[in-house]
């Protein structure tokens, strides 16, 4: 069998008064923590699709830029940055 254990543990009743305001300031805090974070995530989600328009419209705009150069009948005139690198790193070599 098990002993009940009826004492009183002891806190006052301002004491806890004190512990429901700091667990209401913590939860308040908590709350608002969460929404700023909500918010923050839309923007972060906001900025990469952003950014993945971009760099779509950058690799399209090298493709089109190196087809116009190989019409020209100049193919290395339109190079993409790391095209460009290996090409000094082979002249350097």
């Amino acid at each position: 069998m098990t002993k009940e254990n009826n004492e009183r543990i002891g806190f006052t009743k301002d004491q806890m008064i004190q512990f429901l305001k700091i667990f209401q300031h913590n939860t308040d805090t908590m709350l608002e923590m969460e929404e700023q974070n909500y918010e923050n995530n839309k923007e972060y989600m906001r900025l990469q699709q952003q950014l993945f328009h971009e760099q779509w419209k950058c690799r399209y705009l090298v493709r089109r830029i190196k087809n116009v150069a190989k019409l020209i009948g100049d193919p290395d005139i339109a190079v993409t940055e790391e095209e460009l690198d290996e090409q000094i790193k082979g002249s350097e070599n």
